[in-house]
């Protein structure tokens, strides 16, 4: 099994209130949804989204995108992510304040 993969995501162009932006989602990985500002910034969160879900999983099979009905606003675009090289980055810490209730 090869470590790099490939994934069509649909692209959604948004202009609205809270500006010019793109929305990434894709039928192959259900509930895989990121942004960005550009589609480059897109293609970026996308590759980290996908690898971030698949992580640990069986590869889901690539779905043709051919019978995907998309909106005007909508395009395909494909994501290539290199899952050894993800795997091998170290690990990022964040700092969050979280408040649980008692």
């Amino acid at each position: 099994m090869s470590d790099r993969l490939v994934y069509p995501i649909i692209a959604q162009e948004n202009n609205d209130e809270d500006g010019h932006y793109f929305v990434g989602f894709s039928p192959n990985i259900p509930g895989m949804v990121t942004q960005g500002d550009s589609l480059v910034e897109l293609a970026i969160s996308a590759e980290d989204a996908i690898a971030t879900m698949l992580d640990g999983t069986k590869f889901p099979k690539v779905q043709d995108p051919k019978s995907w009905h998309l909106q005007a606003n909508e395009s395909i675009v494909y994501i290539s992510i290199d899952m050894a090289a993800w795997l091998s980055q170290p690990a990022k810490n964040v700092r969050r304040t979280v408040t649980i209730p008692k």
